[in-house]
């Protein structure tokens, strides 16, 4: 076996450059003033403050992280956007090994391309969930090297994986303990549960052989499928495995985000049925900020940049909420090298700059076809907001409930400080998809054994706080009733003012 090590060429240090127009040390076009998202949100009271972005050295390890994928099949260039991740405000990013980009050639792996990634990462003071994702045609069975594809067979394709995994693991060790499985199995009719299951486990033991404090994702679904995970857990529990996982993952693109949690629970309770300590990761969810086929989440009507930061945000502290770590697809808008699967679907006024490619603008960072930085797009600004507040400090209390008095159907979570510390009401209409609109509704809540010493009403999407009025507040014996508070389509939520505005030190 061959490694071939990290090697900083002069094209590598001019890329920043051509793609940037600024030395690749120079500040990222990100805007902090206090109406860097501007909406027509009118919610009748008086602004007070701008919730302050945090980086994440700053935040730390929360529940949230947030994707760069597809860096294996060159639909992005990491260079380009990298100096964004940082100020994101969060810890933990999700990365593809690239089996097929690395190998190229029998038993020499080059990851020169990968330490890029994960070294700039670690070095801004950030975790790495690696996916051991795809197969490699370079050997006969090797399985597919993208989405959708077969998983290695034959004994020659997985000697090949096995040998594979083992560079991947001993390459990484000390610095990636995270690690997921083969992406979305399911999508292929070939992956049966019990290929998976088999994968799954000699992956998980390769890695475990090398590190033996990694924690391991398993099963990663494409959607919460109850019918894949029992049979794949049964196999697991048959054959004592469950312990060589930490999580099992599902996606979910459902068009509205908050319809998902019934079969969440579903799936929860099969997978702890056969491993009761095994917790649930939703490891990728996102809506796109314009219009366009590839899923229904990204071909109805209503995508815009707007919905995309409520859709986001809904399905961020939706998931927290539900004690459930959530992970954002994606950080930058991947460019597809199939443009056939999706545009023929598209509006015959839409703009390409190359026709050989297609932008899923699902990304937080706007890209051209070739991987250029355009804009910061507001739904980075947005899941700024939620990762500066919604960190390992805060708790969910799982199983919460309130009465609710209001024309719409509400969704509601409490959060607490931890060590005694504030309160967090976060609520917002979840009766659809969220649309273009930015009409509130008034609503009542009566929440027991929950109090507000200086109570101030913040949106999520643009980040704004306002002061919420002593006369919408009243405290009887145990409870707080809340009344007129306005809500819409968007993530809101209801702090002590210290929260989010603390004082100068």
């Amino acid at each position: 076996m061959k490694t071939i090590a990290s090697s900083v060429t002069w094209a590598l240090l001019i890329a920043p450059l051509l793609s940037m127009g600024a030395k690749d040390t120079a500040e990222p076009m990100i805007d902090y003033t206090h109406d860097r998202v501007q909406t027509t949100l009118k919610p009748g009271m008086k602004r007070v403050g701008t919730l302050k972005p945090r980086c994440a050295r700053e935040v730390g390890r929360s529940n949230l992280a947030i994707g760069c994928e597809m860096l294996d099949r060159d639909y992005g260039n990491f260079e380009n956007f990298k100096a964004y991740i940082g100020p994101l405000g969060i810890k933990r990013v999700r990365l593809q090994a690239g089996w097929a980009k690395t190998e190229k050639v029998n038993g020499t792996y080059d990851f020169a391309w990968l330490d890029r990634q994960v070294d700039y990462l670690i070095a801004q003071g950030m975790d790495v969930l690696m996916e051991t994702s795809y197969g490699n045609p370079l050997y006969p069975g090797g399985g597919g090297a993208s989405l959708s594809d077969g998983l290695p067979s034959g004994d020659v394709a997985l000697a090949a994986w096995d040998s594979w995994i083992a560079a991947l693991a001993g390459h990484y060790k000390g610095r990636v303990r995270d690690w997921s499985t083969w992406n979305e199995p399911n999508n292929c009719k070939t992956n049966t549960p019990e290929v998976v299951a088999d994968n799954n486990i000699r992956t998980a033991e390769i890695i475990k052989r090398h590190i033996p404090e990694a924690r391991i994702a398993g099963l990663v679904l494409s959607s919460p499928s109850v019918k894949f995970a029992e049979p794949y857990m049964k196999i697991l529990k048959d054959r004592d495995k469950t312990g060589l996982f930490e999580w099992i993952i599902y996606h979910d693109y459902s068009l509205n985000p908050d319809s998902v949690y019934p079969k969440v629970e579903e799936f929860q309770k099969v997978i702890h049925r056969y491993a009761p300590g095994i917790r649930i990761w939703q490891g990728e969810s996102g809506a796109t900020s314009s219009p366009h086929y590839s899923a229904p989440i990204s071909s109805a009507d209503w995508n815009s940049e707007l919905t995309q930061c409520k859709w986001d945000a809904r399905r961020m502290i939706g998931d927290v909420g539900h004690g459930i770590e959530s992970l954002l697809f994606t950080f930058y808008d991947p460019a597809y090298d199939h443009p056939e699967r999706y545009t023929k679907f598209v509006d015959p006024l839409w703009i390409r700059t190359r026709e050989d490619r297609f932008m899923k603008r699902m990304g937080l960072i706007k890209c051209n076809e070739d991987g250029r930085v355009l804009k910061v797009k507001p739904a980075y600004n947005t899941v700024q907001n939620i990762a500066s507040v919604f960190d390992a400090s805060m708790e969910p209390v799982v199983g919460f409930s309130c009465d609710i008095q209001c024309a719409r159907q509400v969704a509601a979570y409490l959060f607490k400080k931890k060590g005694g510390g504030a309160s967090l009401l976060a609520f917002w209409d979840c009766s659809s998809h969220p649309d273009n609109g930015n009409e509130t509704t008034p609503a009542q809540f009566l929440l027991p054994g929950i109090t507000f010493e200086d109570p101030v009403w913040v949106d999520v999407v643009t980040g704004a706080i306002y002061e919420l009025p002593k006369d919408r507040i009243t405290i009887e014996q145990s409870k707080t009733l809340l009344k007129d508070i306005p809500l819409y389509d968007a993530p809101v939520f209801i702090t002590d003012r210290k929260v989010v505005m603390p004082a100068p030190k």
